[in-house]
């Protein structure tokens, strides 16, 4: 049994007549008749009675033509479906982001308007660490990400530049670094700061420790967080300093001050990367947002 007989079937069915369904199929009506014959000698059952009137479903036709029909709407939901994702219309995104970026309005605002424009297409947001992001974005278990630190020569990659980072103190509220913030970024050589561990982000703790050198600043690591958010909670519970970017604002807790100072001089850029080689209709749509949205169009 092929799907042309169900076709043939259902339209027999709906005409109650061979004749009138052979013109509607735009075929000879022996070869629809022949076609029927085939469909009953495979199922074992008549599932027409013939008469001078035409032809009417008998009780097995009444229960096939059900199912037949759902076949056919199933098949052409399919073949549309496939159609939408095949140009980009519908389909799912794994999109990873880094929690200290989650808030920022340059990432949010346009996946909020991608998916105000394109509601067939699932967005799936997964927080994790820019490093922990390539990895998983070079295995293809992840479409694309918000991230940092990436080698921009590697060809394995391409990234959109979405916004910019500056390194910011973080300090308790109503403590002493908030009323008399340290002139120098030296002045907070032996006051207690909290970080991370390195393994959590290579790159950025590097980054850190070296704008901290420039400023004359070798930070006593006292208290480990596991990522920004730990220690942002961390400076809120009083247990010191630490230097953050300035996004932290966004998702930053009342009990925690973050205060430009003039000897933190750097700048980075967050990207939106993905698979160069990836030719997911879909995500060729969302970077081609993000690129309006990131004034690069």
């Amino acid at each position: 049994m092929e799907l042309r007989h169900l076709r043939y079937f259902v339209a027999v069915a709906e005409h109650r007549s061979v004749a009138e369904a052979a013109r509607h199929l735009h075929i000879v009506q022996p070869a629809l008749s022949r076609q029927i014959r085939d469909l009953e000698q495979t199922l074992g059952v008549d599932l027409f009675r013939r008469s001078s009137k035409g032809v009417e479903l008998t009780l097995a036709g009444q229960h096939f033509i059900r199912d037949a029909q759902a076949i056919l709407s199933d098949l052409q939901r399919a073949r549309e479906r496939i159609t939408r994702i095949a140009n980009g219309q519908s389909g799912a995104l794994r999109i990873g982001i880094a929690p200290n970026y989650s808030w920022h309005p340059s990432a949010l605002q346009p996946l909020r308007e991608f998916k105000r424009e394109h509601p067939d297409i699932t967005l799936m947001l997964e927080p994790a660490l820019s490093a922990r992001q390539q990895v998983k974005i070079a295995e293809g278990t992840q479409d694309g990400g918000f991230l940092a630190w990436r080698d921009p020569k590697d060809p394995a990659f391409s990234g959109l530049a979405m916004f910019y980072c500056r390194l910011v103190l973080a300090v308790p509220r109503g403590s002493e670094l908030h009323l008399s913030p340290p002139t120098h970024l030296a002045d907070l050589q032996y006051q207690q700061c909290v970080w991370f561990s390195r393994d959590q982000a290579p790159s950025y703790y590097d980054f850190l420790i070296h704008s901290c050198h420039v400023a004359g600043l070798s930070p006593q690591l006292v208290h480990l967080g596991a990522d920004i958010s730990t220690v942002l909670g961390l400076v809120a519970a009083g247990m010191g300093y630490s230097i953050v970017p300035d996004s932290s604002q966004f998702n930053c807790p009342n009990d925690v001050v973050l205060l430009p100072h003039p000897d933190l001089t750097g700048l980075y850029p967050v990207e939106f990367v993905w698979r160069s080689d990836s030719d997911d209709p879909a995500l060729m749509r969302l970077v081609e947002h993000f690129k309006i949205a990131a004034g690069a169009i």
